[in-house]
């Protein structure tokens, strides 16, 4: 794919880079969010559903959050350090935002989001908390970010509540930035202030808790694989979710709709085709 290297900088001074693929001017426009680790340029699934989108017309623009890669730190004029290692998951908000804006500036009169991962649930929660107005909302394998819910998986629920209380004492210390090695819900470095903020912070990120808070038509989707043999915030989570758009009903004021991609992990690998068909007949909906 060939396209244009765009940056912007956030609110609060945090500078980004994207890929912007297309003339925003010319069709509708696509925000693309990478998840946990990664960034804009080397998931081969959001390379694959550019270009999905893409040959159907579409503007994508291809972006990093502040949480892009392991560890990284601010070009911006403020001093920082970023990377998933670091970042709250909040800031996501100024983050999309500008990305936003950077579209409209280029001419986008109607603009989407799309997210896998940690980017689904950073796309869901910035669509329901912002007044800024957004056509459509796909997200991809959302983990359910839910303390209660993790404490209570049977085999890792225990360890849980252990790095849940290291990253504790290191806030308490005054040492937010230590970086810890935990085991769950994922292996992986953390600092203990961002341990806390994904997976200590109740249910500020579960998305069940602001589902009526959208107001645009969402299309959530889940891989039957991860479901059945991933960790406990991906278990049942499409029967969950449906269960909690029915119980909501009248609250909801715009559609969702809940699809399991047959045989796919997180990562959909060798079943993409069954993932763009499932998202090219949502999107082709009256």
């Amino acid at each position: 794919m060939h396209g244009e290297l765009v940056q912007t900088t956030t609110s609060d001074s945090v500078r980004l880079h994207g890929m912007l693929l297309g003339n925003p001017r010319e069709s509708s426009a696509w925000i693309l969010v990478h998840g946990v680790n990664s960034n804009f340029y080397s998931s081969s699934l959001l390379q694959t559903i550019a270009s999905f989108l893409l040959e159907r017309g579409h503007c994508v623009l291809m972006i990093n959050t502040r949480g892009h890669d392991i560890a990284s730190f601010n070009t911006g004029p403020v001093p920082r350090r970023l990377g998933s290692q670091f970042e709250l998951v909040s800031s996501c908000e100024h983050d999309l935002n500008a990305w936003h804006a950077l579209l409209i500036e280029r001419g986008a009169q109607l603009v989407s989001v799309l997210g896998h991962s940690l980017g689904a649930i950073k796309s869901v929660y910035w669509a329901a908390r912002t007044t800024l107005p957004l056509e459509n909302i796909i997200a991809v394998s959302p983990p359910r970010l839910n303390t209660e819910h993790l404490l209570l998986d049977p085999a890792k629920g225990e360890q849980f509540q252990k790095h849940l209380g290291e990253a504790r004492e290191w806030c308490d210390a005054g040492k937010p930035e230590h970086v810890m090695k935990v085991r769950f819900p994922l292996p992986m470095w953390i600092c203990a202030a961002t341990y806390l903020d994904k997976y200590g912070s109740r249910d500020k990120y579960d998305y069940l808790t602001f589902l009526n808070a959208i107001r645009s038509p969402t299309l959530w989707t889940f891989g039957q694989l991860e479901m059945e043999l991933g960790t406990s915030n991906f278990k049942d989570a499409a029967k969950n979710l449906t269960s909690a758009i029915a119980s909501q009903g009248s609250n909801l004021d715009v559609p969702h709709a809940v699809s399991t991609i047959p045989h796919a992990d997180h990562s959909y690998n060798d079943v993409r085709g069954l993932l763009m068909e499932s998202i090219s007949q949502w999107l082709e909906q009256p």
